[in-house]
């Protein structure tokens, strides 16, 4: 027998390895995950803010949950009662993140992300498109996210969130928080105080019905669970050696910006510069009729048609994307579809036929590479978008909806002052 390549190390399966043992992970004292409740008590429509002290330990933001209590009603002769089977009424996709309106996260009362009012759609294309966040079933149904058919105001969907509330019930959610810097692995480092204040949607943004009755949702109950870690003396003791002697604490992460952008009836052309920074690595972009965007109970925020797109494109200073120009008529989208799949490793679950009703997503991968081992050197100059329709823009108006994804680094030094987010 010969090798195919002589340079090639050689090993042996781990099944002949009779003399060795997994190694040891000595870095934990104890761990477990801590319940916070709000600061102020929940209930009168205001932020819901919450705070971490971790003192000593260390905070797995990516173990950091929103535990939340939701129930629907209906009004009637001026009472709310319990809906039923026959109310036509349901939850938007994902819930249990999709209510939240805006969010902000501070470290040691440095501000670290802000969603801009945008938070329902950071949450919504984190859970569509799988991006930082698991796609699996029971992760997504937790969340209140349970699947589409065709319809976002009907079908299989649709009833699966209105029958967790039937008869007077209530419904628990439990998801991840979505802020970027959540979303990598490194633990936060002990004293550092962490600050979250969530606004909330109204009603009309957040329910859905096709019927007359007026309904409402109640938040009952909200609490936030991390996982905190103690560390061994000795391991601490070095890192907090190393950050006195002036050595940077860096997280390396994805920075996710959004942004809206309203284009006006009768148009057939838009165009704006999305960054004037450094170029994104991935940009996903979408339209939704302007009137669901601002909240209207009879039709879904999330509802992304291709409301009659001939082209889309991005220009990242001299390069194009995609190379070679769409030609979509307004209802040929397979090759935007295979570039939504090509950009998401195709973990989404969106049909083709999802995407032409309600899940046209576009995704300009900009990157060389998918890769979670290297970043890429950063390009600096301006990232523009343009549309252009075949028919004029309807009454109510579009709004064009982007997420874009930065490659950054959060620092902190001795004095556990944050520095802030750099795109790099």
């Amino acid at each position: 027998m010969e090798k195919f390549d002589v340079t090639n190390d050689e090993i042996l399966p781990t099944t002949i390895d009779f003399f060795n043992t997994k190694p040891n992970l000595v870095a934990f004292q104890n761990s477990g995950l801590v319940e916070y409740p709000p600061i102020y008590p929940i209930g009168n429509g205001g932020p819901i803010r919450f705070r971490i002290n971790s003192g000593q330990t260390y905070l797995d933001l990516s173990k950091t949950y929103l535990h939340t209590k939701f129930k629907v009603t209906k009004k009637e002769d001026g009472k709310f009662v319990p809906i039923t089977n026959k109310d036509t009424v349901s939850f938007i996709q994902g819930f249990g993140a999709t209510f939240i309106r805006n969010l902000k996260v501070s470290f040691n009362n440095r501000h670290v992300y802000h969603s801009n009012d945008l938070y329902a759609y950071d949450a919504y294309f984190r859970r569509r498109l799988g991006l930082g966040v698991s796609r699996k079933e029971g992760t997504l149904q937790s969340a209140g996210f349970f699947e589409d058919d065709l319809s976002q105001t009907s079908g299989t969907g649709f009833e699966a969130r209105r029958s967790l509330f039937e008869n007077d019930q209530i419904f628990e959610t439990i998801c991840s928080i979505d802020a970027d810097i959540f979303r990598q692995p490194k633990l936060l480092v002990s004293q550092t105080i962490v600050d979250i204040e969530i606004d909330l949607h109204k009603q009309p943004f957040v329910l859905l019905t096709t019927g007359t009755e007026e309904y409402h949702y109640h938040l009952l109950d909200c609490n936030l669970y991390t996982k905190q870690h103690l560390l061994f003396p000795h391991i601490d003791y070095a890192i907090q050696q190393k950050i006195e002697n002036d050595n940077l604490v860096k997280y390396d992460y994805t920075q996710t910006v959004l942004k809206s952008f309203y284009i006006n009836p009768g148009r057939y052309e838009f165009r704006t510069p999305l960054f004037n920074g450094y170029v994104p690595k991935r940009v996903f972009a979408a339209l939704v009729d302007a009137k669901a965007f601002h909240g209207h109970v009879g039709m879904s925020p999330f509802e992304f048609a291709p409301h009659g797109i001939e082209t889309i494109h991005i220009r990242a200073v001299e390069s194009f994307v995609p190379a070679f120009k769409y030609e979509l008529g307004g209802k040929n989208l397979t090759r935007a579809f295979k570039d939504l799949n090509d950009a998401t490793d195709e973990i989404h679950g969106i049909s083709y036929l999802k995407f032409k009703k309600h899940s046209c997503i576009f995704a300009f991968d900009i990157q060389s590479q998918h890769s979670e081992d290297f970043i890429e050197t950063r390009q600096k100059g301006s990232t523009v978008i343009t549309l252009q329709f075949k028919e004029a823009i309807p009454q109510n108006g579009l709004q064009l909806i982007i997420f874009a994804e930065f490659n950054s680094i959060m620092t902190m030094d001795r004095g556990i002052i944050n520095t802030l987010p750099i795109q790099i």
